[in-house]
């Protein structure tokens, strides 16, 4: 093979790796609005030195608290659709790690901040996660969620930019 060839077939091979990082960043997020499927959302990590970070729902480190947050977060977030956005996946030359970024439009219906009715909610994100290739597959390392805003739809992000509950 030549040099030219070689030059060639790595640059195929990094294309081919970022498709195969979109491609799992949006079965997570189907295994999110597919009712947080949690053993689905965890079999996405590698084996060790995972976590799961949020500025609004917390930190989650391994595979055991992730799947913990995954099989209770329907107790808050009832229902959820993400919309994934702008990705920029970025391989290392070694071709064994990478980082992406997302942007997060999310719908969902929220247990209610007073204990009424099902809230209406909106949210939007910043995603800054850290990928490694294990057994030729791509896995999550690190996800990490910054949240510009989660708003009930019907006050939405000017007068309540981010819900909490009184008290």
């Amino acid at each position: 093979m030549s040099p030219a060839d070689d030059g060639l077939a790595a640059r195929i091979q990094r294309l081919e790796d970022a498709e195969a990082i979109r491609d799992l960043k949006m079965t997570y997020a189907r295994l999110c609005d597919d009712g947080y499927d949690a053993d689905g959302i965890v079999a996405l990590f590698a084996e060790e030195d995972v976590e799961w970070v949020s500025d609004v729902f917390g930190t989650y480190v391994g595979r055991d608290a992730i799947h913990e947050w995954f099989d209770n977060v329907d107790e808050e977030i009832r229902w959820a659709l993400h919309f994934m956005t702008n990705p920029v996946v970025t391989v290392a030359p070694d071709g064994q790690t990478a980082k992406g970024s997302f942007y997060l439009l999310e719908l969902a219906t929220m247990t209610s901040l007073d204990g009424g009715e099902p809230d209406a909610v909106i949210m939007s994100a910043k995603y800054a996660d850290d990928f490694v290739k294990a057994g030729g597959e791509w896995r999550f390392k690190r996800i990490h969620v910054d949240f510009e805003q989660t708003s009930n739809l019907d006050q939405g992000w000017v007068r309540q930019p981010f819900r909490r509950r009184e008290g």
